[in-house]
């Protein structure tokens, strides 16, 4: 049902959304080590979405199936153009606490894990599932140094950049 193409360009789509969502906290929130977190957790999606960019396929299509994958790619670019899922902006802006921001990052890429496993399910060619299976362990490792970030406190936050 969703081609290699598809999938490339909605998980770069939500990467772009998050990037953006990020960056605007950073800028606004007061706190030092909050902002710091949002101003790393946008290089990261930055990261991500250069990285799923680079997926290829060269998956043959036929012209009906050409022309399916442009309406279908068309609908879920509609579907996700501004989509952060559980990330409330509003709420994101209003964040000073440490734990709070790295929860809601959490919270964020834990919905991105779970839309990307809805999409695993409705692929069937073998090479799209591998591509988006990487797509999963990535941001599931992104959960994971959120965590450890959350467990070692603000002072992580200081050199984020060698994370």
């Amino acid at each position: 049902m969703f081609t290699v193409a598809d999938i490339r360009e909605i998980a770069v789509q939500i990467e772009k959304n998050g990037e953006a969502a990020y960056r605007q906290a950073a800028g606004m929130v007061k706190d030092k080590a909050v902002s710091e977190i949002f101003a790393w957790m946008a290089e990261e999606e930055k990261r991500h979405g250069a990285f799923f960019t680079a997926i290829e396929s060269d998956e043959p299509l036929s012209e009906e199936q050409r022309e399916l994958e442009k309406m279908g790619r068309q609908l879920l670019q509609e579907m996700v153009v501004d989509q952060t899922f559980s990330l409330d902006k509003e709420m994101l802006l209003k964040t000073e606490d440490f734990e709070e921001a790295l929860t809601q990052a959490q919270v964020l890429e834990q919905d991105t894990i779970m839309f990307y496993e809805f999409l695993l399910n409705l692929v069937s060619d073998e090479e799209s599932r591998q591509q988006l299976q990487q797509v999963i362990e990535e941001e599931k490792r992104h959960v994971e140094q959120l965590g450890e970030m959350k467990a070692a406190g603000p002072e992580s936050c200081r050199n984020l950049a060698l994370v």
